[in-house]
Order: C-alpha cells, then sequence, then structure tokens
C-alpha cells in the first residue's frame, strides 16, 4: 500500500504541474492521502473542495492510473458497506425530511408483500442534508429483518463495472447484483457520461425492480435535471417516488442541540440560535462548525460578543473595503475574472462574515453567489493568505478592527 500511495500521490504531483487554474492547484495543496484497506482514501477540507476534486482532479488520476480513489471531507467517514452508526433513531426528523424517512420505513415493512409502495425511492437534497444517513438508516432496518442489502456509492459501483470488464468477470458481477433484496445507491449524479455503467445498472435495476426488490437513490439534484445520464434511466427513477429531502428551521436546531450534547457542551438556546445563524442547511457544516469552536476556544461563544457584529450592517463594510482598496462598491458584488479585484471580493466576503456574523447563504446572496460553498471558499483563501502573506493579513486585520470600533 505504501507504494500505492506514492504512486497517486506521484501522479497528483504531476497533475499540479499541469494545471492553470488557481483554484484547482489550492485544492490539490489542501488535499491528503491515507491509506483504506486496498483502497487510497483522499481528504479534503470541505465540500467545495470535493466537489471540484471529484470533478476535474478524478478523471485525470483514473485516466492514467488503474487504482481506487474515495475522496471524502473531514466529517465524512470511509463508507464501503453498511454503517451501524447511521439509524432511524438517531436520524432526526422534521418537516423537511419526513416524506422521505417513512416513504422509506413504509418500503422495507413492505419487502415480504408482493408489492412494494414506493419504488425507486429517489431522494434529492443539498449537500449535508442527511442523504447518506437515511440511505444507510433504511439499509440498517432491511439488514435487521433479515434481507440481503447492498450499499454503493455510484464511483464504487462504477469501477466495479470498469474492473468486471478487465477481468471478463460481467456475469458475476450482474448474478452478484440481481440477487439482492434492497440496492442502496449513493450519489448518482457521478454516474454522468459512464455510458457502459449506466447500462449496467439500468439492467440491474429493471431486475430488480420487476423482482419487487427494493432500489433507494441518493442525489444532489432530481432525476431531470441529471446531466448525461440515459433517457430510459431517468425516466425510470421518475417513475417511482421522487422527493426532497430539506433542512427545515426547526429540524436544524433540533440536530444543533443534539450535536452540543454529542460535544459535550451546554445546551442553551442562545448558544443554538448562535450556531443556527453562523451556519448552512448542511449537518457536517454545522458539527464542524461546533468542532472548530470547541477546539480553539473550549466552548462556545456566547451571543454577548455578538450584539455588537450585529449591530454593523454588511454595507458598511463593503463601504470600507471599497475605500480602501479604491474599487467601487458595484464591482465588489460581480463575479469576476481579475484576479486583484476577485481577492478584493473574497476580502469583502470574508469581512462580512467576521465582523456582521452573516450566515454563508446570506453572504452568498449578497455577492450573487448561488451556492454558499464558494463563500467558504473565499473565506478560507483568505485565512490562507494571511497566515502566508503578512501585507494581506496586515490590511484585512486593520480593516476588521476599524469596523468593529465604529
Amino acid at each position: 500500500m505504501p507504494g500505492l500511495l506514492n504512486t497517486v500521490l506521484e501522479k497528483l504531483r504531476d497533475i499540479y504541474a499541469r494545471l492553470e487554474s488557481p483554484a484547482l492547484k489550492e485544492v490539490v495543496e489542501r488535499a491528503e492521502l491515507e491509506e483504506y484497506e486496498d483502497k487510497v482514501v483522499v481528504r479534503v477540507p470541505d465540500e467545495y473542495c470535493k466537489f471540484a476534486f471529484l470533478k476535474e482532479i478524478y478523471p485525470l488520476i483514473k485516466r492514467e492510473l488503474d487504482v481506487s480513489l474515495i475522496v471524502l471531507t473531514p466529517s465524512e467517514d470511509v463508507i464501503f458497506e453498511l454503517s451501524p452508526k447511521y439509524t432511524f433513531k438517531n436520524f432526526i426528523v422534521g418537516k423537511g425530511n419526513l416524506l422521505a424517512v417513512r416513504a422509506c420505513q413504509v418500503a422495507v415493512e413492505n419487502l415480504r408483500k408482493k408489492s412494494i409502495p414506493y419504488n425507486p425511492i429517489f431522494i434529492y437534497g443539498r449537500v449535508g442534508v442527511g442523504k447518506t444517513h437515511l440511505l444507510q438508516a433504511t439499509g440498517n432496518r432491511a439488514l435487521e429483518r433479515g434481507f440481503k442489502v447492498v450499499y454503493r456509492s455510484s464511483i464504487d459501483f462504477a469501477e466495479e463495472v470498469v474492473s468486471a470488464i478487465k477481468e471478463n468477470s460481467l456475469p458475476y458481477l450482474r448474478d452478484f447484483y440481481k440477487n439482492v433484496d434492497v440496492l442502496l445507491i449513493d450519489d448518482i449524479q457521478f454516474m454522468a457520461g459512464k455510458e457502459r455503467t449506466q447500462l449496467e445498472f439500468f439492467n440491474i435495476f429493471n431486475h430488480l425492480y420487476q423482482n419487487n426488490k427494493l432500489v433507494v437513490i441518493a442525489s444532489d439534484r432530481p432525476p431531470k435535471k441529471l446531466k448525461d445520464v440515459m433517457d430510459r434511466l431517468i425516466n425510470r427513477f421518475e417513475g417511482g417516488l421522487v422527493v426532497e429531502l430539506k433542512l427545515d428551521r426547526i429540524t436544524k436546531r433540533a440536530i444543533i442541540k443534539e450535536k452540543l450534547i454529542i460535544y459535550g457542551l451546554p445546551v442553551d438556546d442562545d448558544i443554538i440560535e448562535y450556531i443556527a445563524e453562523n451556519t448552512g442547511d448542511n449537518v457536517r457544516e454545522i458539527e464542524g462548525f461546533i468542532a472548530k469552536l470547541k477546539a480553539e476556544k473550549g466552548l462556545i461563544y456566547t451571543p454577548k460578543g455578538e450584539e455588537k457584529r450585529r449591530e454593523i450592517p454588511p454595507e458598511r463594510v463593503l463601504e470600507e473595503v471599497s475605500s480602501y482598496y479604491g474599487l467601487p462598491v458595484k464591482k465588489l458584488l460581480q463575479k469576476t475574472r481579475n484576479r486583484k479585484v476577485s481577492l478584493v471580493r473574497q476580502i469583502a466576503m470574508y469581512l462580512v462574515r467576521q465582523v456582521c456574523g452573516l450566515p454563508l447563504a446570506k453572504i452568498g446572496e449578497l455577492f450573487g453567489v448561488s451556492d454558499h460553498t464558494s463563500v467558504l471558499y473565499a473565506i478560507r483563501r483568505v485565512e490562507k493568505l494571511k497566515r502566508e502573506k503578512p501585507e494581506i493579513g496586515e490590511e484585512v486585520e486593520f480593516l476588521k478592527t476599524k469596523l468593529l470600533e465604529v
């Protein structure tokens, strides 16, 4: 395995040297490799880096190396099969996920009957709303009742198909999947463009469906928005129950409360509200936020320090940044490819977060960014530049101090 790790590391260095995008270079710089059984796990710091790595870097590695890679953020577990930690008992149910949870429970309860009420079940939602947890909970419930369950990410499934083709063992692979009672496929969107993988999955899906076996699929988007996926697969997905998973306000606060208890921190309404306002609708982000605060401070920040921050409107931050760098506010709020303007724009995002305490999603709305992970990337880039370039650190701290003293 050390040889495999070194091979992947050398390939990453080679890819890094060929990359033109500074953002992608930073994604590679921040990636850490570790071994897990016969696979290489790539740890990246956040969801933005994971998305970028899977979309841009992963295909380059796979094109040149026959290795099995798993890309994860720090808060994600390495899951190849079912993990007993994910159950319905510790899945917090709320308005935004009740239908999906109930559908999965009812489907499992009816597995021994002639027809399953909901099949397939297609669950979609943004990153970190509990899709993997729900898939795993469904699988564990079925396992408890004696059914044969298989959980796979679409990337793992695709690699199995490629290996089976090379080893001339496709009949064995098909037989394996056609004999399961419950098939759980995670991140189906990453099957895009893989025609042979889609064809094999389509045939397996048809066999399971016709034999009253349950198929549950998770995605970051609804079937009709899947790109480079064959129409007949999309039609099969839409023929079942398509349900969105959301994190509503009440459920989010219940999750925060549970995480505070897990981390041994005080459960207080003001603290819960503070965390809710400073995180997006992402369970992993919430947990990361709580873990970071505990590690850095030993306790959660009290709302008293927030009262002053909330009095400073983001417009005030934009005015100060605009004046200091000599750029119009309008330019700060527009996407740009100009590196200098882009950096100042990212500094503005960072200061709005630090001084005003706005949630990532709200900052995204202010700066015309639809995905809050882009805001998170901007904030972390400024934090990195503060460490590596003292002059930038001084500028940012000067502006922050000035704003807080107003």
